[in-house]
Formats: C-alpha cells, structure tokens, sequence
C-alpha cells in the first residue's frame, strides 16, 4: 500500500524514527541497520516502507534498502517468525551473511540473534534454503530474473550487489564461478558467490 515516505526526521532512536511530511509524523519501526543509515535529525530523509494490518494493530516499517525490505518480507512469510523477529534478524545480521547461514543451514549462527532459538533457526532454513539468495532477485527488489544462460551473470552480479557485496567483488566471485562451471542456474551461481 505505502511504497515510501519522504519527509523531515523529527525524532529517532534504535527501533524507531519519526518522519513528518505533510503536517503529520509518521511512526516507523526500523531495524537498526536503517537507523545507522538516517540522517541527523532535522534533516530530510526517505525511507521504503511495509504497512502490516494486524487483528490488533496497523504497523508501519522503515527500511533504508531495497534488500532489506525484500528480506523482512521473505522472513515474515516464514510460519512462526512475525515482523518483530524479522526486525531482530535485520538488526543483528547484514543480508549476506543471512543468506550465507541460510544456505550452510548455520543454525548456530541464527541462534545468536536475539528471538531466535533453536526450532525458529531450523525452521527459517528449512524454508527459506535455496530462496535467501534469490530474494533480491523477486520483481520487489527490481532484479528481473534471467531470460537466456548470457544474462545469468548480470543477475547473480546484481543479487549479490543487493546483498551488499561491493560491485567489483560480486563481479570477481561470479566470474570464478562461471569460469568453472560455465552452465549453472542463477540459484546455484549465487549460492556458490556466497560461499
């Protein structure tokens, strides 16, 4: 429903910022990851948006990328981990190295960020094994999948830049992988960069 929101940061702290435009301060909970990235306050700032409806309540998160919105969607899909532990997963976990525990089945790992035990650990890389990668490759991260085996690299170089890994780096470790074995999917071809 709400894609953005545009406006002054009027007030912020690590789970949260006040953005007013238009005469009225919106509320967002955000990871702080996106907290990292806002602007001193009194500044203007944009932040992505996902408006959830709930029985009980209408919540409204802030993300300062594309990859992390992309995320939150992807984890809140995930039967027992609601919008809260989703924020929790952003907050104490960069998306590469989500995605790398995911795809290893690291549960350990997961169990480190606060919310998460040992069932929630198994079940998220139950379910999201082979998909944390290719998340950023959804049209919600403008990453169109690939038509033809040429364009493979473009798209892997371009879900590992949402990810986060530095464009020449994704370019370098795709390369590798594709001079090696010239005919990998894009799943798999991400799945090998990552590792």
């Amino acid at each position: 429903m709400f894609h953005h929101i545009r406006g002054i940061l009027v007030h912020t702290g690590p789970t949260f910022a006040v953005v007013e435009t238009g005469g009225v301060g919106y509320q967002l909970t955000i990871p702080f990851s996106t907290h990292r990235e806002l602007p001193p306050v009194g500044k203007e700032c944009k932040l992505l948006t996902h408006f959830a409806v709930s029985e009980n309540a209408q919540s409204l998160y802030g993300f300062a990328t594309e990859r992390e919105r992309a995320l939150f969607r992807i984890l809140i899909s995930v039967k027992g981990v609601g919008a809260a532990t989703a924020i929790q997963i952003l907050s104490g976990s960069d998306p590469e190295q989500f995605a790398l525990a995911v795809e290893r089945q690291d549960h350990e790992f997961l169990k480190k960020i606060k919310g998460i035990g040992e069932k929630t650990a198994k079940r998220i890389t139950l379910e999201l094994k082979g998909m944390a990668a290719l998340a950023v490759s959804s049209s919600a991260t403008g990453v169109d999948l690939p038509a033809s085996a040429r364009d493979v690299s473009a798209a892997a170089r371009q879900a590992l830049e949402t990810l986060g890994v530095a464009p020449r780096e994704a370019a370098s470790r795709v390369e590798k992988v594709l001079q090696a074995e010239p005919k990998l999917s894009l799943e798999d071809t991400i799945r090998a960069a990552l590792q």
